[in-house]
């Protein structure tokens, strides 16, 4: 979970194992539309159906690897799912930091105001 868990490379991933279950999927589709009498020809397609089966089914379940640990890393505060990058949270520092000192400055007036007005 502390490999790199950029938008980026998630995307990358996710693409990837798209294109991995489309793929596996027609490999398993493509030889149901011909009609084959020839028994060698039958067992190796039956054959080529559990290799594309075992490879379908390592796709989704790398797709599930995906989902868990996007949601650890979620969980955990690791995923930036607002999409802030480090201009957006040093913007929204020095924002935090000026409410601060307007605050701090509004405190003082309102406390100098109730002095005199005393």
């Amino acid at each position: 979970m502390d490999s790199q868990l950029t938008s980026r490379a998630l995307h990358s991933r996710i693409n990837n194992n798209i294109s991995q279950l489309l793929q596996r999927f027609e490999n398993i589709i493509a030889p149901t539309r011909f009609d084959h009498v020839d028994h060698t020809q039958t067992a190796v397609e039956a054959y080529n159906l559990n290799v594309e089966t075992g490879a379908l089914i390592r796709a989704a379940e790398d797709i599930l690897s995906l989902t868990r640990s996007m949601k650890e890393a979620w969980l955990f505060e690791k995923l930036d799912t607002l999409g802030e990058n480090d201009r957006d949270r040093q913007r929204n520092k020095e924002l935090e930091e000026n409410v601060q000192k307007v605050k701090g400055m509004v405190m003082k007036e309102l406390s100098e105001g109730s002095k005199e007005s005393s």
